[in-house]
């Protein structure tokens, strides 16, 4: 399934412009709600941990799915279309984040699979999102049930945040490329390579 008309970027360098901030944002809000990873599942600190994380994985949401405007699959495109000067830190830096967003990572939307979750919740984590968290789904929410394990859900959640490093990879390439003036619209670098060409 392909990128959703509603609310698309003009272009590809709005895309960098916007996940800039909204990735800088993310990073911002899991450095302000850090939860002790001590305290036991039951108590108040563990079941804040437990919403801490819930939130957490939600916000990650729009950076791992295939479909989202600011997804790292259609970020890595955007840096690779918008790289105009073929800056090498950009196009190597953006094979790193290529490598590091697994496929295990890539979590978007699911087939619909009656019955119960797998032991591992890795593949039903969408329905907790859907079901309780983003929207009220009624079939979601059903098949949710086991996201009051918080163990497993919390085993569930951590999978994706292993996304974060491809996540600050590709943030660390954007605010570069933004800095040093090395990012342009793809129509823009044509319209330059085309007025250089007639010199």
């Amino acid at each position: 399934m392909g990128e959703g008309k509603r609310g698309k970027p003009g272009n590809e360098l709005e895309r960098l412009e916007i996940f800039a901030q909204l990735a800088a944002e993310y990073f911002r809000m899991v450095a302000l709600f850090q939860a002790d990873a001590e305290q036991a599942v039951h108590s108040i600190e563990g079941e804040r941990r437990h919403w801490i994380e819930l939130f957490r994985a939600a916000m990650l949401r729009k950076f791992i799915v295939r479909d989202e405007h600011v997804s790292l699959k259609l970020v890595v495109r955007a840096l690779r279309l918008c790289n105009y000067s073929a800056d090498p830190r950009i196009a190597d830096g953006t094979q790193q984040v290529v490598e590091l967003f697994t496929e295990e990572m890539v979590q978007g939307r699911q087939p619909v699979v009656p019955g119960p979750a797998p032991d591992d919740g890795s593949d039903r984590f969408e329905d907790v999102l859907y079901g309780r968290l983003l929207h009220g789904d009624a079939d979601r929410f059903h098949r949710s049930g086991w996201a009051t394990d918080y163990a497993r859900l919390g085993a569930a959640a951590a999978r994706r945040f292993d996304a974060e490093r491809a996540l600050e990879k590709a943030l660390d390439l954007v605010r570069y490329g933004f800095a040093n003036g090395l990012l342009r619209a793809p129509e823009a670098a044509d319209e330059e390579a085309g007025r250089a060409a007639g010199r």
